[in-house]
């Protein structure tokens, strides 16, 4: 169990920093779901812009941090 509330933290970390736009990352994520999603919309990509998929990464990334630490705190 210990094992997964850390990996459940660590991918919510991640995704809050893809949310955050720390150091470029979200511009990476957007490049890099360019190339590797066939079903895109008119920008290349699965979303319609930049910030909506920023809010959908920082919303999964609230809740794996909040299921990593429910798990961790059990």
């Amino acid at each position: 169990m210990v094992f997964h509330g850390v990996v459940a933290l660590v991918v919510g970390g991640t995704f809050m920093v893809v949310a955050c736009g720390c150091r470029g990352v979200d511009m990476w994520v957007w490049d890099r779901a360019d190339v590797a999603f066939t079903r895109r919309t008119r920008y290349g990509t699965p979303w319609k812009n930049l910030t909506t998929m920023r809010i959908q990464f920082g919303i999964a990334g609230v809740c794996f941090l909040g299921l990593g630490l429910h798990t961790l705190m059990r």
